[in-house]
């Protein structure tokens, strides 16, 4: 009897107080909300990109956990603009300041690999830290300038 009463009361305490406590979501509502703002233009040393940061996951929450942002290029052929051409992966750019209590709002990144005369199209991601991605932003498209 003695041994169901100890049972008894460590069920009840792990039940009512084991562990850390959190509002329950999906995971699809802890994803970052996509980022809408992306921007390309062309400049002499490659495609300039520029998009803001996100501030909330998708549920409204305030993110805590940003990490990077990862760009994904696309060349068009000029011979079939429409063609499905798959994204690739170009680089990722690092959130540095998740500790700061200022955060950069604008992120910028120059594609200094794009090539003249020859068009490209542009995402960008969102990456928090525990790999949880956002949607695909906007598509830009832009070529080198000269």
């Amino acid at each position: 009897m003695k041994r169901i009463a100890v049972l008894a009361a460590l069920l009840i305490a792990c039940l009512g107080g084991c562990g850390k406590k959190a509002d329950p979501r999906a995971p699809e509502l802890a994803a970052p909300q996509v980022i809408n703002n992306l921007t390309a233009r062309p400049t002499g040393d490659g495609v300039m990109l520029t998009w803001s940061r996100p501030t909330e996951y998708v549920d409204g929450r305030p993110i805590k956990d940003l990490g990077s942002f990862l760009i994904f290029r696309k060349e068009i052929s000029p011979a079939c603009p429409d063609c499905l051409v798959p994204y690739r992966q170009l680089t990722s750019v690092f959130v540095e300041d998740r500790e700061r209590f200022v955060k950069q709002k604008q992120y910028r990144f120059v594609d200094d690999e794009a090539q003249p005369k020859t068009v490209y199209r542009y995402r960008v991601v969102s990456e928090l830290t525990d790999g949880t991605l956002s949607e695909p932003s906007n598509e830009v498209e832009a070529m080198r300038g000269p």
